[in-house]
C-alpha cells in the first residue's frame, strides 16, 4: 500500500514517537492496516487512527500494534512516556489479557471506537463480561468512561449514569467537563447539578414541570459536547443491578443507533425489571452479544496463561468438564491445580480457601461482601477498625488468594467476583452480618457525599429502624431532586412503614408525619400512581392543620390535584381552602398555582363560569407580580379557556399576548407554549401555514437547545404536519416526519409516528401503517385526546383496508373507558368514521342496521357537551354534524345525494379538501346511481381534484369516473353521426 500520511506536529515527544511508528511501518514492508490489524487483533481503523491522527495514542495500542510489525514495545515505551504530558502518572496498566472471545472482543472494540448506540454482553455469572469489557476498553484510544450498578444502589436516582459522567470529571480535575458545559444551553450546567453534585449544588423547585425533561436533555447535551471535543464511549456493568432511572436515560439515549457508543454487561434472570428492560431496548435499540462458555480448546489457552505451557492433557480435560468452559471457574480450579493434585469442585474449593483464611482477612473480606461495591481503603480500615499495618496484612493475604480484584487496576478494594460475594455471605451465621452492615453505614455516612439510599439499606440489614428512617427521608429528598419518581415513591412508603406505631418519630428523621404523606403522594402523581395516591389524601388533610401555614397550603394544594381526576367539586373545595391559607400568608406566586388548579378543578366540574371568573383573578395577580413565566401561563390557560367557550377572537389575543412575553433560559417553556398555540389554530382549523408561523418560535427554541426528544417537541411537529394533512399537502408532513421516524416507535416518538402512520395511510401503503400502528398502540399514550388520536387513525386505516367491521371494534373498544368530559378535538371525526364503518358493514348486512344505528346513539351520548352539537367547540364541528348526518342516512339505506353534497361544502368552508373530496365522491357516485350522469362526472371531477395526495380515495374516484366515460364512449361508438356503416356515402355530380 502508499505511504501512510503523517499528522502535522511540532517539534517534540510526541513527533519523535510518531516518526518512529512510521519508520517502523517502512522497515516492515508497509503492510496494510487491514493486515496490522489483524496481526494486532484491533480494527482497522484504530491502526489508521495511530499512524494519522494528531491525537497522542493510548499506550495499550502501541503495545499490540509494534509487535505486530516486528518492534519491541520496550523501544518505544520511553517515547511514549516522554510525550504525555505528566509522564509515568498516566501510563495505563498493561494491556488486559484473555483466553479465545477474539471475535467477541473485536466487536465490543469497534462499537466503544466507531459504534453508536447500545451494545448489551449478557452471559451466565463468571462467564467473563467484565475482563472482556476491561480488555476492550484498554485497547482503543477513547475514553472509557466505566460505572457499574451495585444491589445497595438500585433505588438511588441516576446512580450509574452520575457515575460515569463523575469518571469523566475525575478524568482531569473537571476541565474536560467544564469545556463542555460552556458549549451547551445556560440550562443544562444547574439540571446537571442534580446529579452530579461536583458542579454546584441547585434550587429545588418543586413548581417546575419541565424538571425532569430538562434533567434528560442535560444529560445528552453533556455527553454530545463531550464527545464533539474528544472521542468518548460508556461501559456500565451490571446493568441488572442499575437504578432504573439510569435505565431509562439509556434506553432513550441509544435509540436509533445514535449517541455516546454504550457497552454494558447484564444477567439475565437476575431481576425482572432489567429482563423487561432489554426486551424493550433490544427490540427498539440494543445489540446483544451473548458471551457462550469456551472451548476445550479456549480452555486450554486459558490455562496455559495462568499455569504455563507444560499442561498434563488429563488436567485440561478434567478442568474443562469441572468448570464447563466457565472462566472464572478455570481460574479457581488452575489455581488448586498441582503435579500430585486432581481439581475439586469449585464450590469445596471456595469453601475451603475461605476456611484458610485469618481472622483479619475474614473481617475485611466479610466488609467487602457485605458492602458489595468498591470501597477506598481509608473507608475500609474505618468499617474493620484496623490500623494500617493489620489492614495491609489482611489486604496482602487476600490478594495472594485471588479473593479480591486486580489492586493494579483499581485503587479500591472490591469482592473479585459476585459469586465470590454470594459464596461468602451464604456462609453468614444468624446476627454475623448485622454488625458489619452497622459499621458499614456509621463509615459510609462520615464520608463527603454519601448516597442516602445505600446508607439507608446498611441500616435496613443492621435492623435498626430508628436510624434508618433519617437516611430513608435523606434518600427521598435526594430521589425527589434527581426526578427519579419511582424511586422517591419507594423510599417514602419504606418510610411510612418505619414510623412508630406509638407515637411520633424521633426529631432527628427530620420530617413529620403529614409532610411524610405529602411527600409521598407528590412522588406517586409524578409516577402515575394517581389512584393509588388518593388513599393517603385523606390522612394527610387530617394532620394538616398540625404543619406551618406555607406546609398546609401545600397539602391542601396537593389533594386538590389527585382529587380534579376522580371528585371535581371535592377538588374545588380543597383548592379554595389553599387559596384561603395563602392568602392570609401573602404568597402571591403560590396563590396564582393554587387558583390555577382551581380553575382546572371547575372545568373538570363543567363549571366554566365560574373557572371564567377565578381565570381572570389569575391573570390580574400574575401581572403585579412581575413573573413572566407565570403570567404566560396564565394567559394560554385564558386562551384555551375562551377558545373552549367559543371566545376565538378573545383567546388568539391571549396566546398572541402569550407569545410576545420573552422568558430566558427556558426553552422548554417556548416549546409547551408553541404546542399550546398550534393546539389551539387546529381546533379553529386554521390554515397551515398560520400554524407553522406559530410554531417557529418552539421549534427553534428546539434546534438551539438540542431538545428534540423532548415529548413536547415532538408534539409541535406533529401539530404542523397534522395542518399539512388537513389542507391536502400530504408530501409536506410526510417531509417533516419522515426523517424523525426512521427507527421504531418509543415512548418519546410515539407521536411522530402516529403521523407518519396516517401519511402512510393516505400514500396508500396501508399494511406499513398498520405494522406501525400495532407498535404505537403498545406504548402508553396517556391521555384520553392521544388514545382518540390513535383510534381516529387506527379507523382510517381499517377502512381503506376494507375492514369496516374492525375499525368498529376497534372504535368500541378505545372509547369504552372514556368519561363524560373526557372529549378531545378527535371525538367529532372519531364519530363520523364509526358511522361509516357502520353503514358499510349494514351494506353487507341489512339485518344488522337497528344494532348499529342504537350502538353509535349510545357513543354520541356517552360524551357530555355533544361534540357534534351546534354549540361544539371544534371549528369543524359543523361539517363533522353533516357527514354524521350523511352517513347515518347511509346506514338506514336512505342514502340522499343533497346530504353529501352539503357536507362537502361545509368542509370547504373549514379547508379540508380531502373530507371534502369524500363527500362529493358520495354525492357522485349516487348521482350516477340516480342516472343524473353529468351532475355526478362534475362532482366526481371536483372530487379528484380535492383528493390529490389521498392514493386510496383517488383509486374510488377513479373507478367512478370510469363509469361515467364508459357509457359516453358506447353512446358515441353507437350512433349515426359516429358509427362507419351508417354514414352517407358520398356521390359524384354527373
Amino acid at each position: 500500500m502508499g505511504l501512510l500520511h503523517q499528522p502535522e506536529l511540532e517539534a517534540g515527544p510526541h513527533r519523535d514517537l510518531v516518526d518512529a511508528l512510521h519508520r517502523l511501518h517502512h522497515e516492515a514492508g508497509r503492510p496494510s492496516v487491514r493486515a496490522i490489524a489483524r496481526r494486532a487483533g484491533c480494527s482497522h481503523t484504530t491502526v489508521f487512527h495511530l499512524f494519522t491522527h494528531p491525537r497522542l495514542p493510548a499506550w495499550s495500542l502501541v503495545e499490540v500494534v509494534v509487535p505486530a510489525l516486528g518492534g519491541d514495545p520496550a523501544d518505544f515505551r520511553d517515547l511514549w512516556l516522554a510525550a504525555t504530558a505528566d509522564g509515568v502518572r498516566h501510563l495505563p496498566p498493561p494491556a488486559r489479557s484473555i483466553a479465545g472471545r477474539r471475535a467477541e472482543l473485536l466487536v465490543v472494540r469497534r462499537h466503544l471506537e466507531a459504534g453508536g448506540g447500545l451494545l448489551v454482553v449478557t452471559g451466565e455469572p463468571g462467564i467473563g463480561k467484565t475482563t472482556l469489557l476491561a480488555a476492550a476498553a484498554q485497547q482503543v484510544s477513547t475514553f472509557v468512561a466505566r460505572s457499574s450498578g451495585f444491589p445497595l444502589l438500585s433505588d438511588a436516582p441516576f446512580a450509574v449514569v452520575s457515575d460515569a459522567l463523575r469518571q469523566v470529571w475525575l478524568a482531569d480535575e473537571g476541565r474536560w467537563m467544564g469545556q463542555a458545559l460552556a458549549r451547551c444551553p445556560d440550562f443544562v450546567a444547574p439540571a446537571l447539578a442534580r446529579v452530579l453534585p461536583e458542579i454546584g449544588l441547585p434550587g429545588r423547585d418543586v413548581e417546575d414541570r419541565f424538571a425532569t425533561a430538562r434533567l434528560f436533555a442535560a444529560v445528552e447535551s453533556t455527553l454530545a459536547a463531550l464527545t464533539a471535543l474528544r472521542p468518548l464511549a460508556l461501559v456500565v456493568e451490571d446493568l441488572h443491578w442499575a437504578d432504573p432511572s439510569s435505565r431509562g436515560f439509556i434506553e432513550r439515549h441509544v435509540v436509533g443507533g445514535r449517541g455516546v457508543p454504550i457497552v454494558g454487561s447484564l444477567r439475565t434472570g437476575e431481576s425482572p425489571g432489567a429482563d423487561a428492560w432489554l426486551v424493550r431496548t433490544r427490540r427498539e435499540a440494543a445489540l446483544v452479544l451473548n458471551l457462550a462458555p469456551l472451548t476445550r480448546k479456549e480452555t486450554r489457552e486459558q490455562l496455559r496463561m495462568l499455569l504455563g505451557p507444560r499442561l498434563r492433557r488429563s488436567d485440561v480435560e478434567r478442568v474443562h468438564l469441572l468448570g464447563q468452559g466457565v472462566p472464572l471457574f478455570t481460574e479457581e480450579l488452575a489455581r488448586s491445580t498441582t503435579a500430585d493434585t486432581v481439581p475439586e469442585p469449585l464450590a469445596d474449593l471456595l469453601a475451603r480457601q475461605l476456611d484458610q483464611l485469618g481472622p483479619s482477612a475474614r473481617a475485611v473480606l466479610l466488609v467487602a461482601a457485605l458492602a458489595d461495591r468498591p470501597l477506598p481503603p481509608q473507608l475500609l480500615a474505618d468499617a474493620t477498625s484496623m490500623d494500617q499495618p493489620e489492614l495491609t496484612d489482611a489486604l496482602r493475604e487476600l490478594v495472594a488468594r485471588h479473593l479480591l480484584a486486580d489492586p493494579y487496576t483499581s485503587t479500591d478494594v472490591t469482592v473479585r467476583h459476585p459469586l465470590m460475594s454470594a459464596t461468602v455471605r451464604a456462609r453468614l451465621v444468624p446476627g454475623e452480618a448485622a454488625p458489619t452492615h452497622r459499621r458499614l453505614a456509621s463509615a459510609l455516612a462520615a464520608t463527603p457525599h454519601p448516597s442516602a439510599a445505600e446508607v439507608a439499606e446498611h441500616w435496613r440489614r443492621a435492623g435498626d429502624p430508628r436510624e434508618e428512617l433519617p437516611w430513608r427521608v435523606a434518600a427521598g429528598r435526594a430521589a425527589c431532586s434527581g426526578l427519579a419518581r419511582d424511586e422517591e415513591a419507594a423510599h417514602w412508603e419504606r418510610a411510612l412503614e418505619l414510623w412508630p406505631a406509638d407515637g411520633p418519630a424521633p426529631a432527628d428523621a427530620g420530617i413529620v408525619r403529614s409532610e411524610l404523606l405529602l411527600e409521598l403522594v407528590h412522588a406517586m402523581i409524578g409516577s402515575g400512581r394517581t389512584e393509588q395516591a388518593g388513599d393517603w389524601v385523606a390522612e394527610a388533610l387530617a394532620l394538616a392543620p398540625a404543619l406551618p401555614a406555607t406546609g398546609h397550603a401545600l397539602a391542601l394544594r396537593r389533594a386538590s390535584q389527585v382529587l380534579a381526576h376522580v371528585d371535581p367539586d371535592a377538588a374545588v373545595l380543597l383548592a379554595d381552602q389553599a387559596i384561603a391559607v395563602l392568602e392570609s400568608l401573602g404568597d402571591q406566586a403560590s396563590l396564582v398555582r393554587a387558583l390555577g388548579d382551581k380553575s382546572c378543578a371547575l372545568r373538570g366540574a363543567g363549571r366554566n363560569t365560574e373557572a371564567d371568573a377565578v381565570i381572570d383573578r389569575t391573570l390580574q395577580l400574575s401581572a403585579r407580580l412581575g413573573d413572566p413565566a407565570l403570567h404566560r401561563d396564565a394567559l394560554a390557560e385564558r386562551a384555551w379557556h375562551d377558545v373552549a367557550l367559543g371566545r376565538t377572537v378573545v383567546g388568539l389575543r391571549a396566546v398572541r399576548e402569550a407569545r410576545s412575553i420573552l422568558v430566558e433560559g427556558n426553552p422548554f417553556s417556548d416549546v409547551w407554549l408553541g404546542t399550546y398555540h398550534t393546539d389551539l389554530l387546529l381546533m379553529l382549523c386554521a390554515r397551515a401555514d398560520e400554524v407553522a408561523d406559530a410554531a417557529d418560535a418552539g421549534l427553534a427554541a428546539v434546534r438551539e437547545a438540542g431538545i428534540d426528544s423532548f415529548v413536547l417537541s415532538t408534539m409541535l411537529v406533529c401539530n404542523v404536519a397534522e395542518a399539512r394533512i388537513h389542507e391536502g399537502a400530504v408530501g409536506a408532513a410526510s417531509r417533516l416526519v419522515r426523517p424523525r421516524t426512521r427507527d421504531d416507535p418509543r415512548h418519546a416518538t410515539r407521536f411522530l409516528h402516529l403521523t407518519r402512520a396516517w401519511v402512510e395511510v393516505l400514500h396508500g401503503d396501508l399494511e406499513a401503517a398498520d405494522r406501525r400502528l400495532e407498535k404505537v398502540g403498545a406504548l402508553d399514550l396517556g391521555t384520553s385526546a392521544h388514545r382518540q388520536a390513535l383510534l381516529h387513525v387506527q379507523a382510517l386505516c381499517d377502512l381503506w383496508r376494507g375492514l369496516p367491521a374492525q375499525a368498529l371494534d376497534h372504535i368500541g373498544e378505545g372509547i369504552a373507558g372514556e368519561t363524560a368530559t373526557s372529549w378531545s378535538p378527535y371525538t367529532g371525526s372519531l364519530l363520523c368514521l364509526a358511522a361509516r364503518a357502520a353503514a358499510d358493514v349494514a351494506e353487507v348486512d341489512p339485518t344488522r342496521r337497528r344494532a348499529l344505528v342504537a350502538r353509535l346513539a349510545a357513543w354520541q351520548q356517552q360524551w357530555s357537551p355533544d361534540p357534534l352539537a351546534p354549540e361544539a367547540v371544534h371549528a369543524a364541528a359543523p361539517a363533522a354534524r353533516s357527514t354524521w348526518r350523511a352517513e347515518l342516512a347511509r346506514l338506514h339505506g336512505i342514502d340522499r345525494l343533497e346530504h353529501w353534497a352539503g357536507a362537502a361544502e361545509q368542509w370547504d368552508l373549514v379547508g379540508r379538501p380531502h373530507e371534502a373530496a369524500y363527500c362529493r365522491w358520495r354525492a357522485g357516485v349516487l348521482a350516477l346511481r340516480e342516472g343524473r350522469g353529468t351532475l355526478g362526472g362534475r362532482l366526481l371531477r371536483r372530487a379528484h381534484a380535492q383528493a390529490r395526495g389521498h392514493v386510496p380515495l383517488l383509486a374510488l374516484i377513479d373507478r367512478a369516473r370510469a363509469q361515467v366515460s364508459a357509457p359516453a364512449a358506447q353512446r358515441r361508438a353507437g350512433s349515426p353521426s359516429t358509427t362507419p356503416s351508417s354514414r352517407p356515402t358520398p356521390t359524384r355530380s354527373v
